[in-house]
C-alpha cells in the first residue's frame, strides 16, 4: 500500500465516520451546553445551562443537579460536533491531496531488476545481494498471502503491505517471513531487514490482531523466544501493534522507518 492508496482508505473511513457521527448528533436533544465557573476559596463551583439559539437571540435554561444527565447529553453533543468538524477538516484536506498528488513513479528505479537499484543503495550493493539471495521462507497458510507488496510478493495484511511500501521505498533491503532459529525454535519473522548503513539486522513483528484472545498466545511466544535469544524490542527488534480500534497507519510506519534506518 502506497501513500496515495493509504489516502484513498482514510478518506472512505472518514466519509463513514462522518455520516455516522451526523446521524448521532441529529437524533440528539436541542441546545448546547454552556458552562460558568465561580471560585469560592479554593474550590470552583460550576453552573450548567442549556442554550437554544433563536432569531431574537438566545434562551438560556438553568440545568438543575437532579438533571445533570442532560448535562452530560449535551456535553457528547458538544464533544461529536467538534469531532465531526476535525473529521471534516482531514477529509478536505485529504481530498485537495488526492486531487494535486502526482505519482512519479520513482519506485521503479529501485526495482530489483532495475540498473539503478545498486547505485542508489547505500555504500555498495551488499544489501541489495543480501535481499536477492534465496531464503528458506515460511510456507504456513498461503491461502493468506492475499496482499500484493511492492517487490511483487505477497503478504497477509495492508498493514504489512505499508511496512513493505515504506522500506522498499527508502531503499532499505528486507526480506519478508524468513525463517529464523530463535531461541532453538524455528520462527517466520514478518520483516528481516538490513540496516543500509551499518548492515546491521534488524527484525520487524507486526502483532495486527490484539483485540482476539486467541492470538495472545503466538504474541508471548515470539515475544519469549526473541527476548531470551537477544533481540531486545527498540534495539534489534521492532514491534509494531493494531487491533480493529487502533489500526497502524501510513506515517506511524514511515516514522519508525526513519527513526531506525534513515537517522541512525
Amino acid at each position: 500500500m502506497n501513500q496515495t492508496e493509504y489516502f484513498k482508505d482514510r478518506k472512505a473511513v472518514l466519509e463513514k465516520e462522518i455520516a455516522e457521527l451526523e446521524r448521532e448528533i441529529a437524533l440528539m436533544p436541542e441546545g448546547n451546553l454552556t458552562i460558568y465557573t465561580r471560585k469560592v476559596g479554593c474550590k470552583e463551583y460550576h453552573s450548567y445551562y442549556s442554550r437554544i439559539a433563536s432569531e431574537s437571540g438566545s434562551l438560556r435554561t438553568p440545568i438543575p443537579k437532579e438533571k445533570m444527565h442532560e448535562a452530560r447529553i449535551l456535553a457528547n453533543k458538544k464533544y461529536n460536533i467538534r469531532l465531526l468538524s476535525d473529521k471534516k477538516n482531514e477529509l478536505q484536506c485529504i481530498d485537495a491531496f488526492l486531487a494535486h498528488r502526482k505519482d512519479e513513479r520513482f519506485s521503479e528505479l529501485l526495482d530489483l531488476s532495475s540498473p539503478y537499484r545498486p547505485l542508489l543503495i547505500d555504500n555498495s550493493s551488499t544489501p541489495a545481494q543480501w535481499e536477492m539471495e534465496p531464503y528458506e521462507k515460511s510456507k504456513d497458510h498461503p491461502e493468506h498471502l492475499l496482499i500484493k507488496a511492492p517487490k511483487g510478493e505477497l503478504v497477509r495484511s495492508k498493514s504489512e503491505a505499508m511496512i513493505a511500501q515504506a522500506l522498499f521505498s527508502n531503499g532499505i533491503a528486507y526480506r519478508y517471513e524468513n525463517v529464523h532459529d530463535i531461541n532453538g525454535v524455528n520462527i517466520a519473522t514478518d520483516f528481516t531487514i538490513m540496516h543500509p548503513k551499518t548492515y546491521e539486522i534488524k527484525l520487524w513483528e507486526h502483532f495486527g490482531l490484539c483485540d482476539k484472545p486467541s492470538y495472545q498466545p503466538t504474541i508471548d511466544f515470539k515475544m519469549h523466544h526473541y527476548i531470551r535469544a537477544g533481540y531486545l524490542p527498540g534495539h534489534n527488534l521492532i514491534l509494531t501493534f493494531e487491533d480493529d480500534a487502533h489500526p497502524l497507519s501510513f506515517v506511524d510506519v514511515y516514522e519508525i522507518v526513519d527513526k531506525h534506518f534513515l537517522k541512525e
